[in-house]
This record gives structure tokens, sequence and C-alpha cells, in this order.
């Protein structure tokens, strides 16, 4: 195919390609058809403007789909007729995700911002945005991270697959063919995650210690503090009767401290005796081979993504993931960026504070799930996985969220509430539609033979209970708002407002004290 009507320095760059395409086959999704060094960290550098931008993109791209996206894109994009536009976008789709399938597995520390902000954010030619939409996306910090919420734009979730950070996501194909040094790899995977678990419920019981020790202190600084006795040359005073009773107090706080010195003795013991086992794992896994993962996780990993994204959008939403003016957003107000999604959860979070709470040997930990931004003008977060399913207990679960969606809160409250269906149904296995919450939504369901998918009629309620019902605003069934508010209850701040805003509150809150009389609940 002639460069003859691309810009001419473009041309240039792809005037390599066409002799290399001729002997490449159509690579299937999943299969690499280039090799290279695994993703690394990138090294920031000044963005390009213009046309230079496109070149940096493409520029070391020998592969058979460069050629074809850019020549897809500006007929895409300059085609006069509308209907003939919107065709030459729908082929643009699978050639742009093959692009940049292959440029993922050969980028390193070295390669451009330019590449990475098309992983990252879906441009490939900047001319393509206003300049107010530019400026827009390079207020975005690169390299912004929280300590308690591990979130991830699309390149940052590959780099740390690719060194090993996180682990794949599920894939038959992945699985199907384990070395011995990827099932040490696994071993030692779970064996991290039950060290992380074990240290959160030592930093517990150690936190409950402190509080009965401040208590204890207290106690003693009661009863070590005596009046005098004028008349007997300013003598001590006996003990008073609430010494005598803080003396029982004290007895009890006693034999608690020593129940929690025990619990963090034994925790300690399994922490030790796990790190025996990761070094053991970890000198096995010496031998092993360096640099990484394989092109062939890194590919998975990446159609995995691509997957993420296509169910962010939905059927009948915009899967053209090329940022251009006519889709992108008019302010930061409408995109996912980590320090929106952030403020969201912990809205979220506020409201259903048992989201993100497990508990695993009768401590309760907070599990913040990884989310990843994937590149999408999606509407909808979607729950990838709820666990590891072979760490349940411990172990992050995985959510997506569209980077440009057209309502950020909507887009994470459909993530999370189909994190709370998945975890709960999970859990409850096969008895899913007998226990919990799944059990009781079940019922709900079948008993009002509703129909559609009873996962989506959840998540519609969930959303209409953190962002309706929150405000007294009764839009949901009555049988649902008993279920969530047993199974998902507000804090008791909220619970006891919400009792005189209404009678079905009001009826609600009142069997939460019979139950609570009853140690039924």
């Amino acid at each position: 195919m002639s460069n003859g009507n691309l810009d001419p320095e473009l041309a240039d760059l792809l005037s390599g390609v066409d002799d290399d395409i001729k002997t490449t086959k159509e690579v299937e999704p999943g299969v690499p058809a280039s090799s290279g060094p695994p993703l690394t960290s990138q090294v920031p550098v000044k963005l390009s403007s213009d046309k230079a931008f496109l070149k940096k993109v493409i520029e070391g791209e020998s592969n058979e789909y460069t050629q074809r996206m850019i020549e897809q894109l500006d007929k895409a994009i300059n085609t006069p007729i509308k209907e003939d536009r919107t065709i030459f976008r729908q082929k643009l789709i699978p050639t742009y995700w093959n692009f940049v399938n292959q440029m993922v597995i050969n980028m390193t520390s070295k390669s451009s911002t330019e590449k990475t902000y098309c992983v990252r954010f879906g441009i490939v030619d900047i001319t393509l945005l206003t300049p107010n939409q530019v400026q827009l996306i390079k207020s975005i910090p690169m390299n912004y991270s929280s300590p308690d919420y591990p979130f991830y734009y699309m390149d940052e979730w590959l780099k740390n697959v690719s060194a090993g950070n996180i682990k794949p996501s599920m894939v038959d194909e992945v699985a199907a063919k384990k070395s011995d040094t990827s099932a040490v790899q696994e071993k030692l995977d779970r064996k991290m995650d039950s060290k992380s678990a074990e240290l959160r419920i030592f930093k517990n019981r150690a936190a409950e210690r402190a509080l009965i020790e401040k208590g204890l202190q207290s106690e003693v600084n009661i009863l070590l503090n005596h009046s005098t006795l004028p008349e007997y040359e300013n003598a001590s005073d006996v003990y008073t009767q609430e010494q005598k009773n803080i003396m029982s107090s004290i007895m009890d706080d006693m034999r608690k401290l020593k129940n929690a010195d025990n619990g963090m003795v034994s925790s300690l013991r399994e922490l030790r005796s796990i790190d025996m086992e990761i070094r053991e794992l970890q000198g096995k896994t010496v031998d092993g081979p360096v640099g990484g993962m394989d092109e062939r996780i890194i590919t998975n990993e990446f159609n995995s993504l691509r997957q993420m994204a296509k169910m962010c959008v939905g059927p009948r939403g915009n899967h053209f993931p090329i940022l251009i003016s006519d889709y992108a957003p008019a302010s930061l107000e409408y995109v996912n960026t980590k320090e929106q999604v952030i403020g969201v959860i912990q809205k979220i979070e506020e409201r259903d504070a048992g989201i993100f709470i497990r508990e695993f040997k009768g401590q309760q930990n907070r599990i913040v799930p990884y989310i990843i931004l994937v590149t999408a003008y999606g509407e909808q977060g979607i729950c990838w996985e709820p666990f590891d399913m072979r760490q349940r207990a411990t172990s992050r679960g995985r959510i997506a969220v569209p980077l440009y969606p057209r309502d950020p809160m909507y887009s994470l409250l459909c993530a999370l509430g189909d994190l709370r269906w998945q975890v709960a149904k999970e859990k409850a296995a096969y008895r899913w539609m007998e226990e919990g919450v799944t059990g009781k939504y079940f019922d709900y369901f079948t008993e009002n033979k509703l129909r559609g998918n009873i996962k989506d009629e959840f998540i519609k309620d969930y959303i209409l209970w953190i962002t309706q019902e929150w405000n007294a605003t009764q839009k949901l069934h009555r049988d649902v708002r008993m279920i969530f508010w047993r199974y998902m209850p507000f804090p008791q701040s909220k619970k006891d407002e919400l009792k005189n805003r209404g009678f079905f509150y009001n009826d609600l809150y009142k069997k939460d004290m019979n139950r609570a009389m009853s140690d039924g609940y």
C-alpha cells in the first residue's frame, strides 16, 4: 500500500514496515508476533507536540499494524462522509489494539513518554485534540501513587505484572503451560500473601494490647491516688469503694493482656515459620529465568485488559479506543484519574464501611482491591476477579473502571456493586442461593418473578442504596431495603438519623434493636 498520501516524515518512518509485514502472518489474539524485553519503569521526558508526537509513538514499531493504523486513522478522521468515517472508525478499533499489543512487548525504560501516553490515555496523535484538551491530559500527574490504594493505569499494570510484582490475571493459556519455576513462584506468591495477612493480625493484636494497657494505666493511676487523714498526721487513707472496684477491673485487664500477648506470640511464631518457607522458596527461584515474565504472559495480560475495556463499554457503547477531540472529556471531573477514583472510593466507603472488609482468623481486615484504569469511553466499572481463588481470605480482588466515564461515581458504584455480589457469591459457594446477601436477594428476585440477570439487578439496587436511600429517598423495594440494611449496613450514626426520616427506616431500626437484645443479629 502506498504512503503517498501521508505526511512525508511519517512516510519515511513507515517505509521499512511494508517489507516486514509481507512475510508476517495475521496474529491471533494472545500470540506475540515480535520479541523484546518486558516492560520496565518509564523515564519521564518532555512531551512532543504536533506531528512529532505521532512520530514518537510509531518510532521503532515495525509491525504489520503500524501502517494500517496510520492509514485507517487518517480515513477515520478526515473522510468527508460521516457514514464512511463511522465505518473506518470501526475498522480501526482492532487495528489499534493489535498495534498497542505489539508495542507494549517492546517497551523499555528508554521508551518515549509519547508511547506511555498512547498506552495510558489512548493518544496516538496529539493534533486530534484541542489545546485545552492537551493541557487537561498533561495536568494529570504521571507518577501519583498512594500506599493505601493499589490503583494502576494500563501501562503501570503491565509493568508490574512484567516485573513479577502482581500475578497475571487468570488466563487459561498461561495456566496450561506452567514451568517448574512458575510453580515455585506461585507458591512464593501465596506465602507472601499469607505473611501479609498474618502481619495484619499481629498488628491488630498489638493495637488491642496497647488499648488495654492504656486503660490499665489509667486504672492504676486512680488506684495509686490516695487522700490523706489530717487527724492522723496526714497518713494515707484506705482504698475507696471505687478503688476496690478498680482492683477487680485490673485483674480482668491482666487476663485480657495475657490473652492478647498469647495471640501475639502465636502470630509471631506463624510469621517466623512463613519467613522460613519464603526463604526456602526464594532459594529455589534463584536459578530461574532472568528478566521477568515472557512475551506470552504480557500479551495475554494485555488481552485481559482489552477484554476489561470492552466490558466497561458494554455491547452498545462507544468502543473507539483512541482519544480524539469529539470524545475527549471537557474537564478532569470526567476522567477517572487516580486522585478522582480515590476521592470517589472514600465517599462510597463512608456509606458502605464493610465493602473491603474480610475476616481471617477471627480478625477483620480491610483489603482494597486492585483497580485498573482502562482506556475506554465506558459507563460502568466491572469486577474482573473478587479475590485470588487460591488465597480467598487475604488476596486482593481486581476491578476495572473506564478512564473516560460520563459519571465517575456511577462507574465506581457499578464496579463495587459487582465486587459485593461476587465476593458474597464465592464465599457462599454452592449455597449462594440460600445464604447471606446473595441468598436473600435470590429469594426476593424469584418471589417477585423478576426477569433478567440477577447480578445486574443487584448492582442497580446497590447504586440506589448508596445514592438514594442514603438520603432517605425511598427508591428500593422494601424487601431489598431490608436485605441491604442488614447485610450492607450504613454506619450506626446514619441509621440513628434515618430512623426519624420515615416509617420503613424506623421499623428497620427497631428490628435491629430486637435482634441485638436477643443476640441474634
